[in-house]
């Protein structure tokens, strides 16, 4: 059995990054989302009934959610970004590009996803509520469908982009082969 898994593995490489992606997304994803509740409804509630708004960044108060679910929001996503990039770096992807442009091309990518759904969140949870009368359950679900497409963004981006496994050169090959 361990042996059947290990050449799946090995003739499926792109299948298993995905299943390691998923999985550790997954546990990106429990950690936004409870993160996301617990400041959201509890720690940051009272903050829900002022208004926030700044560049495109608008959050009416009241059933919309307000300046606590912004900072909720913020904090959420910021931290499962860095247990994604930290473990999919090494674990999914097995990078080996420069530590440094992966950091800032994924801040990046990061803040450039932020936006859009910073933008469009509320926009969406609009929709939502206009069909389900329940601003929490709205709101969830408004992460949930941006959740879904960031994981496709930061699968795409981070595989082909900014955590890539580079080949020596050809140069580099010949001095390997020398020592």
């Amino acid at each position: 059995m361990k042996e059947k898994f290990k050449k799946f593995i090995a003739e499926h490489q792109n299948i298993w990054q995905l299943i390691k992606f998923t999985l550790i997304s997954s546990i990106a994803g429990i950690i936004e989302i409870t993160s996301y509740l617990l400041l959201n409804s509890v720690i940051l509630k009272d903050l829900n009934s002022r208004p926030f708004h700044w560049w495109i960044f608008h959050y009416q108060g009241g059933s919309s959610g307000g300046q606590g679910t912004m900072i909720a929001f913020l904090v959420s996503t910021t931290l499962a970004q860095i247990v994604s990039f930290i473990t999919n770096r090494k674990k999914t992807f097995n990078a080996n590009n420069n530590l440094a442009f992966s950091i800032i091309a994924y801040t990046i990518m990061v803040i450039t996803v932020i936006c859009l759904q910073t933008y469009t969140g509320p926009l969406l949870v609009t929709q939502i509520s206009k069909i389900i009368n329940n601003p929490d359950i709205s709101g969830l679900l408004g992460k949930f469908i941006w959740m879904f497409l960031t994981f496709i963004i930061v699968f795409v981006m981070s595989k082909f982009v900014i955590m890539r496994r580079v080949e020596p050169k050809a140069k580099e090959k010949k001095e390997e082969a020398a020592e």
